[in-house]
């Protein structure tokens, strides 16, 4: 089973593709709720966590991942933007502080199947 951490602020997404996960056990995804930004590094080191999926502030996204990515270097990142984010979610995938990038308007499916993959 892949262990991924979803790191974000808004519990009521975060519980809900939580409870999500869980009721779906053929998918072979454990979501790990990491709910405090500013620990999420420290989390993801201790927890062991596969992947990361980021939903944080575009301002503070790559210098978040880049954190992450220090912390747990064989963790994978995906990041969760808003269309209108679109120049930092490809910046951050070329520059490599990100592995991949979802829209929120992404189906729940879709994002899942990324999940799985990465």
């Amino acid at each position: 089973m892949k262990r991924i951490g979803f790191v974000a602020t808004n519990k009521v997404l975060a519980q809900s593709l939580a409870d999500t996960a869980k009721n779906h056990p053929e998918w072979g995804i454990e979501l790990v709720l990491l709910l405090n930004p500013g620990q999420a590094a420290l989390d993801a080191e201790v927890l062991k966590i596969d992947a990361a999926m980021i939903d944080v502030g575009p301002e503070e996204a790559e210098g978040f991942c880049e954190a992450l990515r220090r912390a747990s270097p064989g963790c994978r990142l995906l990041l969760l933007a808003p269309k209108t984010e679109r120049k930092m979610a490809i910046r951050a995938v070329r520059s490599r502080a990100a592995d991949d990038f979802v829209f929120y308007d992404a189906s729940l499916e879709y994002l899942f199947a990324k999940l799985a993959a990465i």
